[in-house]
């Protein structure tokens, strides 16, 4: 679910095309004792800028993360294990900051009263807030989900969301009769058309929602305005063992790029591109790419650098090409 439309531009030599993507927005929803569910809308978005050199930007926001496959299965909250420094010629440089020692969890407080409803891609969603790829409907299955085979995942509410900042955190849903579930947060749940989408408001996958409540409660978290059931929930690392990935918006613009991280196991909390020797930080788009200054980073391979919600660094050099492009190591586990 989509809180707005975003445009989508890319730059050629020369010649600037600019595309406009419309999303739809997810209705007021009405989850509630009776069966209803939540509607949702979204599409993923990016724009281009003018050729030249790479400008500095501010980066913004923090965005977990999750595993580099669409078929993990594991429903577990572990924690990746240490790594090392790795670094070859392009494509794979990887080194972890903190030295592959562990480091504190930087995560948000857990919300003990919270609440949930469940929607479905079916009811408007063409893409997901976050830019993971959709990879299965009926059931609904989203890219780098390690829940369910992928088909745990969940909208946050707007404040939460906060401008792509949760894209790929891991929760654990609780309800007051003990019953739990995990999933990641892939998409927004927008509070500007749906008024149940307030702080502490998660909008589960409807396969999700099943593992704690029943279809015809629709709308849990009675100390949240559910009509039944009391909700807690909390950030917890995501179960991934794999490589930390990226993923070039464009993998055929030389002069135009943005870049998008996914299979990490914490929150991302800053990107940033090395130019011409100097370090340039990475603006969050509202739908989870990362761009420097007017999208020009300069000749391939791009030498990239990602620090999470806990400190801790990973490098990497990206080729100018399509896919998934994994580094050789993960962020160090917390604790």
């Amino acid at each position: 679910m989509k809180l707005d439309y975003v445009p989508t531009g890319i730059l050629w030599p020369l010649v600037s095309l600019i595309a406009l993507g419309v999303a739809g927005c997810g209705d007021d929803g009405s989850g509630d004792s009776s069966g209803g569910t939540e509607s949702t809308s979204t599409t993923t978005g990016g724009q281009g800028g003018a050729g030249g050199g790479g400008v500095t930007a501010t980066g913004t926001g923090a965005g977990p993360g999750s595993t580099a496959t669409t078929s993990a299965t594991s429903t577990s909250s572990g924690e990746p294990g240490s790594t090392t420094a790795a670094t070859t010629a392009a494509g794979t440089t990887t080194t972890t900051g903190a030295g592959g020692a562990s480091a504190s969890c930087s995560y948000p407080a857990e919300y003990e009263d919270g609440s949930v409803t469940f929607y479905t891609l079916d009811m408007g969603s063409t893409e997901v807030n976050c830019s993971y790829q959709i990879t299965g409907r009926n059931p609904d299955i989203v890219a780098h989900v390690p829940f369910g085979g992928g088909q745990y995942f969940a909208a946050m509410n707007t404040a939460d969301y906060n401008s792509a900042a949760m894209c790929g955190a891991c929760v654990e849903v609780t309800r007051d009769n003990g019953k739990s579930v995990q999933a990641m947060v892939v998409d927004q749940c927008p509070i500007a058309t749906n008024p149940k989408c307030t702080a502490g408001h998660i909008d589960l996958s409807k396969n999700a929602f099943l593992q704690i409540g029943e279809e015809r409660e629709g709308y849990l978290g009675t100390t949240h305005g559910g009509a039944g059931g009391k909700i807690s929930w909390r950030y917890i690392p995501c179960p991934t063992n794999g490589p930390i990935t990226f993923r070039l918006k464009d993998p055929t613009n030389r002069y135009w790029n943005e870049i998008i991280v996914e299979g990490h196991a914490h929150p991302i909390e800053k990107l940033e591109v090395e130019i011409n020797g100097t370090w340039q930080t990475a603006t969050r788009q509202s739908y989870n790419y990362f761009v420097v200054g007017d999208g020009n980073m300069g000749a391939a391979p791009y030498h990239v650098r990602v620090t999470d919600i806990n400190g801790s660094t990973l490098e990497a050099m990206l080729d100018l090409k399509a896919g998934d492009q994994p580094a050789s190591a993960q962020l160090p586990a917390c604790r």
